[in-house]
């Protein structure tokens, strides 16, 4: 009976002119393919990265290959062929590993903000404007939350939006209103936004109570706007209509 050891052959795109292979002491590919401004070249990896700690380490020598040099596309699969130690590869830049994409409460998608968190840590350490390799976003993504989504159709989609948003940006991380801002930031952007539709929605149950000749108090406005009791008092409170020390009064009664 034949006896053989599943390996890992990796197989990159680049945009580049093939120098990157020496500038960063690679070895010597076992395939090398050029197609005009851009080249593949394919190596068979000793182990097979099936398991999730195995798989982090494969992940990370992939990105320290999309931080070296422009990488455009990579694929991973089995082979029975006799590869090289992963250790080779120590040449290419090194990624931050320090970053937390899980720290914080955003009171949201926090696997949405951790891939995305990740992709632009990935975006500052090769510089704006170098394309980063989508198979890097759905491996993190798969490794680390695919305990936690209902899917891998659900991950993988987060990933395309994500990696699509950026693409469109011509990886840059743009600073401004919404888009672009730190978690902190964007939650105090979102909480706002929240705040003036509700009180748009309070407002415009005000005056429809109004129109309809109803009286105006926490139960009318509560039910006319669709938010809660509490709510409906709070904003009775800042538009003036009520007083605070009249509802602390009536509450003691």
């Amino acid at each position: 009976m034949k006896s053989y050891k599943k390996n890992t052959k990796l197989s990159i795109t680049i945009q580049g002119d093939g120098n990157e292979i020496f500038e960063y002491s690679l070895p010597h590919p076992e395939k090398y393919i050029r197609n005009g401004n851009k080249y593949s070249i394919e190596y068979t990896l000793n182990g097979y990265f099936n398991t999730k700690r195995s798989q982090e380490y494969l992940n990370d020598i992939i990105a320290r290959f999309t931080l070296s040099m422009k990488v455009l596309r990579t694929n991973i699969s089995s082979t029975e062929d006799a590869g090289i130690e992963i250790s080779y590869f120590q040449g290419l830049k090194s990624i931050k590993r320090a970053n937390d994409y899980e720290r914080g409460d955003r009171g949201e998608d926090n696997i949405f903000w951790s891939i995305k968190l990740y992709t632009e840590d990935l975006i500052r350490e090769s510089g704006e404007g170098n394309i980063i390799a989508y198979s890097l976003l759905e491996s993190f993504a798969i490794n680390r939350f695919i305990d936690r989504a209902k899917d891998k159709s659900t991950i993988k989609a987060k990933c395309r939006s994500i990696w699509n948003w950026y693409d469109k940006r011509e990886w840059t991380i743009p600073i401004r209103e919404g888009k672009g801002m730190t978690k902190k930031e964007a939650a105090i952007y979102s909480a706002n936004i929240n705040a003036e539709k509700t009180k748009a929605k309070v407002l415009g149950a005000i005056e429809a109570l109004k129109f309809l000749q109803e009286k105006i108090n926490i139960a009318t406005v509560s039910r006319q706007a669709q938010v809660s009791r509490d709510t409906a008092k709070k904003y009775l409170i800042k538009l003036g209509i009520k007083k605070k020390w009249l509802f602390s009064y009536l509450k003691l009664q």
